[in-house]
């Protein structure tokens, strides 16, 4: 125990000499370092490297009155700390630099009108949409002072008083100090209004603020810190390519130690030395307080530790913070860069059934005198209209494609014919460019459960691909064979092989993400979304299937894609017919349809069908019509949803609000083409009984206007429903 005390108390002195010594030697090392005796000047030049005219050039801006930073040296040429090291940044970049000096404003001016690249000298705190550029990182450390003809120890003592400041700096809008700003352009001319009385305090950079003071011998003194500075560049906004390898230079300069000899040349030690006199008298006021440091330093230094920890604590969430946003602003200008890369390639899936729909509409036009074959031409064309809707639905809906919530429905399939209707559409669009197409049709089940409209759109995707990426003269194979499973399903394999184009390697790794193109796609003359393939694989995903591809530069493409479906048995002609003939003769409705070619489209529809139909161009003549014809005369009200004067939803709700209840309580259908779940429940909202998206499916249209009818106790009678 007692050698353990003894230990204690040795440590102790030890410890107690120790602090001795170093409160004994630190006025001493500071008083030596105030004289200037460990500060020698670095021996660091930096000159220009790239000296070709022909060589690019990097232009900056700078403040010819921001001595040490940037300045005219005695023989009018530009230096200063921000020079060098612009300099040095363009030599490391390889390229040629070039100086532009003015004021504040006037370098500003610069950057927003393009003449310069790179703005010196701008705070990393500075907004970068008043100065249109983007920041760097920092390069230096100052600190932003208050500067008078006498000291003040709060910012509370420039309550009603004139403060010099930069023109237009944000410090402004920072601080606000119940004070008045008086803006000027340079360093100079701050300092100078705070001289002659012009102002009472100034706002100013340490390091300028002491070059000015002591070559034009002002009576100034500095005041508190405002706030520590970190001085960085300025990238021209319109040229955020240079942002980058900036960056990248000066933490280069950073990790070889450029900036730290940079720093020490201009700003640590470009003060003269000083005498023993000089520096006590500057610093009297530390060597009497010192004695009372020394006495609490214990106390101070453990709470200073705490604090240090802290703040570095909240500099670190900060920080972590500030990535996050960054990586957050990075992904939604990836994304926003892709949808507009989107919009503006559009989409080469809607071209193919589009094309079916021109070819075999003129084919019927010219084959009026056949009806036979007219009407066989009109029904590919009908069915390659609901192949385009589907697509454009997908199209539209992009939120439902990226995050996969597309529901498949299940429905009886014939597979014959799916495969039929598939070559029909394509068929005419191959031999038109001078392709082989092929088609085999290898199954054996007739019919089976599934979604035809996604399965038409994977095929079709890969129909279009395999015809847009095969030249003249080549061949294209739709291939369907199938497997029993055994378990009431059969597993089918969809081959299409062309010998088009082919692949690379590098782009068959990401050609199932979204928005990626080929580079030979381009280069060929071949436009597309980059969003097919996406959906495609997505899509058989959902099934339980897979879209497998094998290719090769020059050698073609063959895309094999499979799933497995439960067989279905052949549907009854029953199912197909309604319950009862459908009977609308002696039936009025009024129809509301601004567009003069869809009106024609559902008169035609409706007078087939046996309606008597009145007609109103929009909401408020509809009302009209409805409050002066008598109850009862009209049986239902057929409303588009978008028309001028008076919408169809607040139409709607006027004709529920009418005092008669045989015409507040008339059927009112929407048929328009706002076809989300979202616009079907705003038609509800606003008292309408069903919904009908365009464009029109005529037997869907007939059978829920007879529903509606037959539903109701009497004509114009029935409530609203939904």
């Amino acid at each position: 125990m007692e050698s353990s005390a003894s230990g204690r108390r040795c440590g102790i002195r030890l410890i107690v000499a120790v602090l001795s010594f170093k409160l004994i030697i630190i006025p001493v090392l500071f008083t030596l370092y105030k004289e200037g005796r460990f500060s020698p000047r670095p021996a660091v030049s930096i000159k220009p490297a790239v000296t070709d005219p022909a060589a690019p050039a990097l232009t900056f801006a700078a403040d010819y009155d921001f001595n040490p930073y940037s300045f005219y040296d005695s023989q009018g040429k530009p230096s200063g700390l921000d020079i060098e090291l612009a300099t040095e940044i363009a030599n490391r970049m390889g390229r040629r630099m070039e100086f532009m000096l003015g004021d504040w404003q006037q370098c500003k001016a610069m950057i927003r009108s393009g003449d310069a690249d790179i703005l010196l000298g701008l705070e990393i705190f500075a907004d970068e949409s008043r100065t249109s550029t983007l920041k760097t990182i920092p390069i230096s450390h100052d600190a932003i002072k208050i500067y008078g003809r006498t000291k003040i120890s709060d910012v509370g003592s420039l309550y009603g008083k004139k403060v010099a400041i930069s023109a237009g700096s944000i410090l402004t809008s920072l601080f606000a100090l119940n004070c008045t700003y008086i803006g000027y352009n340079t360093n100079t001319e701050i300092l100078l209004a705070v001289e002659n009385g012009s102002a009472d305090f100034g706002i100013c950079h340490a390091s300028v603020a002491a070059k000015i003071i002591e070559s034009r011998s002002l009576h100034l003194v500095p005041s508190m810190t405002l706030m520590e500075s970190f001085p960085a560049m300025g990238i021209r906004e319109s040229a955020p390519e240079l942002k980058e390898p900036v960056n990248l230079v000066l933490k280069s300069m950073a990790d070889d130690g450029t900036l730290a000899r940079l720093y020490n040349k201009w700003i640590a030690v470009n003060i003269e030395n000083k005498s023993f006199h000089t520096v006590f008298d500057n610093n009297i006021d530390f060597y009497i307080v010192y004695l009372f440091i020394a006495i609490f330093v214990f106390l101070g230094g453990a709470y200073a530790i705490a604090m240090l920890r802290l703040r570095e604590n909240r500099l670190e969430m900060a920080l972590s913070y500030q990535k996050v946003l960054e990586e957050e602003k990075k992904q939604a200008e990836d994304a926003n860069r892709a949808k507009s890369s989107f919009l503006f390639n559009m989409s080469h899936d809607m071209r193919t059934p589009m094309n079916a729909i021109l070819g075999f509409t003129d084919i019927a036009i010219n084959s009026i005198d056949s009806r036979e074959k007219a009407l066989d031409a009109l029904q590919k064309t009908k069915y390659s209209s609901q192949h385009l809707l589907g697509i454009i639905n997908d199209i539209l809906d992009m939120s439902r494609i990226e995050s996969g919530r597309i529901e498949l429905r299940r429905e009886t399939v014939n597979v014959h014919e799916h495969i039929s209707k598939l070559e029909n559409m394509f068929r005419l669009s191959m031999e038109k460019k001078g392709l082989a197409f092929t088609v085999s049709d290898e199954s054996h089940t007739p019919y089976i459960y599934g979604d035809s409209l996604r399965i038409s759109q994977i095929v079709a995707n890969l129909l279009s691909n395999a015809m847009k990426f095969t030249a003249p003269g080549g061949t294209v194979s739709y291939r369907c064979e199938e497997c029993p499973d055994g378990q009431g399903a059969a597993v089918f394999h969809i081959h299409i092989a062309d010998t088009g184009i082919g692949m690379s390697s590098e782009f068959q790794k990401r050609m199932f993400q979204p928005f990626e193109r080929e580079k030979s796609a381009t280069v060929s003359g071949v436009e597309g979304t980059g969003l097919g393939l996406s959906i495609a694989q997505r899509l058989a995903r959902m099934m339980d299937g897979s879209l497998s591809c094998q290719s090769s530069p020059g050698a073609g493409t063959e895309f094999v894609f499979s799933f497995r479906a439960e067989i279905a048995p052949p549907p009854a002609a029953a199912e197909n017919a309604p319950a009862r003939p459908m009977n609308f003769a002696g039936r009025r409705l009024l129809l509301v349809e601004d567009n003069e070619l869809n009106r024609e489209i559902a008169l035609n529809i409706l007078q087939k069908a046996g309606f008597s139909a009145d007609q109103a161009v929009n909401g408020a003549e509809a009302l009209k019509i409805i409050s002066s014809a008598e109850p009862g005369y009209y049986d239902l009200v057929l409303m588009d949803v978008q028309m001028p004067v008076m919408d169809g939803y607040e139409a709607a709700r006027a004709i529920r609000a009418l005092p008669d209840a045989r015409r507040s309580s008339i059927p009112i259908v929407a048929m328009t083409a706002n076809a989300f779940d979202e616009d079907r429940q705003r038609a509800l909202d606003a008292g309408m009984n069903l919904h009908i998206a365009k464009p029109i499916d005529t037997a869907e249209l007939l059978q829920a206007l007879d529903s509606l009818l037959n539903s109701q106790t009497g004509p114009g009678r029935g409530g609203p429903r939904g």
